[in-house]
C-alpha cells in the first residue's frame, strides 16, 4: 500500500516538473489552452503611437470652445407673433334663418347683437435671434424680425422666457432694439471693431435656426463690402460668410475669436432654401453708429439732400463732359427739398460733398446720412461740362417723402405723326396716347416710343414701348421734329444716354453699340 502510494507521489511530481518547463518555454503550449493577450499590432508590425497634434490646432480648438462658452449665455431666441382680425363672413347660403334675412338686407342695425358677425383672429409666429449687448436688458437683432409683431417673446440660454419690448427699429440698415426686464443679472456680449476684419479671417455664428436651442457654426470671412438687394431694398458692405447661417439665425451675432461681435447674421443666399455656404451679416460698426438713437428716440434720424441719384458709367461720363465715371448723377430732385433750394438740378453731377470727392452713389449717401442736419455745406456739381460751386443746408430725413406729382401745366400736342430710328417707331405725344399709356395728362414734352421690335437695336439699349424720351445726350427732344434733328447727329457706336420716363418713373439710360 505504501509502495503504490509512493509510486502515484512520484507520478505526479513528474508531471508538474513537465509543465512547469513547458509554461517556462515561451508558453507555447499554454497558449494553445489559455492564450495570452497579445499587443495591438498595425498593419506591417508596426505599434500605435499618439497623434503629435501641433500645438497651434489645439489651441484654435480651444479657443472656439471658449468663444462658444462665452457668448452663448448672451444669445436669445426671439419669438414674434402677429395676430391679424378678420371679419367672420355670412354664410353665402342660408336656410331662411330670418336672422341671416335682416342682416343681408338691412345690416347689422337689423340683425339681433348675439347674431352680429365677430371677428376672427389669425395668429402667425416668426422666430429669429438676438444677442444682448447690455446688462440692462438691450438686445440687438433685425429689424425683419420684429418688424410688425403684435408680442414678442424672448427666450434666455437658460429656457426662461421673458416678454420683450421694441424699443427702435430702422428700416435702412434692417436692425432694431428690444429690450427685456430681468431680475437676475444678465450675460452680453461687447461689440468690436467691423473695420478691423480681413478676408480670411475665422468667425462664429451663433443663434437658434429652425427653432432650434442654441446652435455654433464655424467658418471664415468670405468677403467684405458685399451690396446686396434683398426685398426691393439696397443694403451695402455686407459681410460675407461660409459660417453656416439659416432661418432662425437672422439676428444672432457673428462673433471674432475673441469673443467681440462683428456683425449681425442678416440674410443667406439659397437657391434651395437652406444654406448653401453663402451668409451675410451687417457689420457691427453700422450698428454702433445708430444704436444711440435707436434706443433714446426710437428712429435714427438722418440727414438728406432730397435728390434720387445714379451711378455714371463710361458713356454718360462722355455724354456729360466728365473727366471720368466718379460722381453722382442727380436722377431727380424732389420739390422743396434742399437740393432744390441749393440749386441742384437733375442732370448735375455731384463730385463733392462738404470738400470731400465723391466717387460713387454710396459714398455720397453714407456722407449724407452721417452729416448732422441743418448743418451747411459746399457741394460742387459739373453741369454742362462746367464746375459749379453751390451752397446746400441739410434737412432731417422725413418720413415721407414730400409731393412728387406737382406738374407744370403745358401746351397740348395735337400732331400724331411718327418716326422710326433703330428700328423701333417713336410717335408725338397726343392726348389719346397719353391715356393709352397711362401717362400724366400734364406731360407736355417728349417722344412717346410706340413699338419697339425685339430684334432691333432700340430693343437693346433698353427702349421699351410706352417709353417718353425727354433729351438724348442733353439735346431736348420735346417734338418729333426736335427728336429727328437730335438723332442725325447720334453716333450710338460713341455711346448715347437716353431721358426717359416710364411708368411715371424718370431715369437715365446709357448705351453703346458694340458693331
Amino acid at each position: 500500500m505504501n509502495r503504490i502510494k509512493k509510486s502515484r507521489l512520484l507520478f505526479l511530481g513528474g508531471l508538474l516538473s513537465l509543465s512547469v518547463c513547458l509554461f517556462a518555454s515561451n508558453g507555447s503550449w499554454w497558449d494553445r489552452f489559455i492564450p495570452r493577450k497579445q499587443p495591438q499590432v498595425l498593419s506591417g508590425g508596426a505599434k500605435p503611437v499618439p497623434v503629435q497634434v501641433p500645438q497651434a490646432v489645439v489651441n484654435l480648438q480651444d479657443s472656439f470652445a471658449n468663444v462658444a462658452e462665452v457668448v452663448k449665455p448672451a444669445v436669445v431666441n426671439i419669438s414674434a407673433v402677429h395676430i391679424t382680425k378678420v371679419e367672420d363672413e355670412p354664410n353665402q347660403f342660408f336656410f331662411g334663418d330670418p336672422n341671416e334675412f335682416f342682416y343681408r338686407f338691412f345690416g347689422e342695425e337689423g340683425m339681433p347683437q348675439q347674431r352680429r358677425p365677430k371677428p376672427k383672429e389669425f395668429r402667425s409666429e416668426g422666430t429669429g435671434s438676438g444677442v444682448i449687448i447690455d446688462p440692462e436688458g438691450y438686445i440687438l437683432t433685425n429689424n425683419h424680425v420684429v418688424q410688425g409683431a403684435d408680442q414678442l417673446t424672448v427666450t434666455l440660454s437658460n429656457d426662461k422666457s421673458i416678454k420683450g419690448k421694441v424699443v427702435g427699429t430702422d428700416a435702412r440698415t434692417d436692425l432694431a432694439v428690444i429690450r427685456i426686464k430681468s431680475s437676475s443679472p444678465l450675460s452680453y456680449v461687447a461689440l468690436g471693431d467691423s473695420s478691423q476684419i480681413r478676408v480670411g479671417d475665422w468667425v462664429l455664428a451663433v443663434g437658434s435656426p429652425f427653432g432650434l436651442e442654441q446652435t455654433v457654426t464655424a467658418g471664415i470671412i468670405s468677403a467684405i463690402r458685399q451690396t446686396l438687394n434683398i426685398e426691393g431694398k439696397a443694403y451695402h458692405n455686407m459681410l460675407q460668410t461660409d459660417a453656416a447661417i439659416n432661418r432662425g439665425n437672422s439676428g444672432g451675432p457673428l462673433v471674432n475669436l475673441k469673443g467681440e461681435v462683428i456683425g449681425i447674421n442678416t440674410a443667406i443666399y439659397a437657391p434651395t432654401g437652406v444654406f448653401s455656404g453663402i451668409g451675410f451679416a451687417i457689420p457691427v460698426n453700422e450698428a454702433k453708429a445708430v444704436l444711440k438713437d435707436l434706443i433714446e428716440k426710437g428712429f435714427v434720424e438722418r440727414s438728406w439732400m432730397g435728390v434720387e441719384i445714379v451711378e455714371v458709367d463710361d458713356v454718360m461720363a462722355k455724354q456729360f463732359g466728365l473727366e471720368s465715371s466718379k460722381g453722382a448723377l442727380v436722377n431727380k430732385v424732389l420739390p422743396k427739398s434742399p437740393a432744390e433750394k441749393a440749386g441742384v438740378k437733375r442732370g448735375d453731377v455731384i463730385v463733392e460733398f462738404g470738400g470731400k470727392k465723391m466717387i460713387s452713389v454710396q459714398e455720397l449717401q453714407d456722407v449724407v446720412s452721417k452729416t448732422p442736419p441743418k448743418k451747411s455745406v459746399g457741394i460742387k456739381v459739373i453741369r454742362g461740362g462746367r464746375t459749379l460751386a453751390l451752397s446746400l443746408t441739410t434737412e432731417v430725413m422725413p418720413n415721407t417723402s414730400p409731393d412728387e406729382n406737382e406738374k407744370a401745366p403745358g401746351k397740348e400736342k395735337d400732331s400724331s405723326a411718327s418716326v422710326k430710328w433703330l428700328g423701333a417707331t417713336f410717335s408725338s405725344l397726343t392726348d389719346a396716347l397719353k391715356r393709352k399709356y397711362s401717362i400724366e395728362i400734364d406731360l407736355a414734352e417728349g417722344v412717346l416710343v410706340t413699338h419697339v421690335p425685339a430684334d432691333s437695336v432700340a430693343a437693346d439699349a433698353g427702349l421699351s414701348e410706352g417709353d417718353v424720351i425727354l433729351s438724348m445726350s442733353q439735346k431736348k427732344t420735346g417734338t418729333l421734329p426736335e427728336f429727328e434733328k437730335v438723332t442725325k447727329n447720334v453716333d450710338v457706336k460713341e455711346g448715347v444716354v437716353f431721358d426717359v420716363i416710364r411708368e411715371g418713373r424718370s431715369f437715365y439710360l446709357s448705351y453703346k453699340s458694340l458693331q
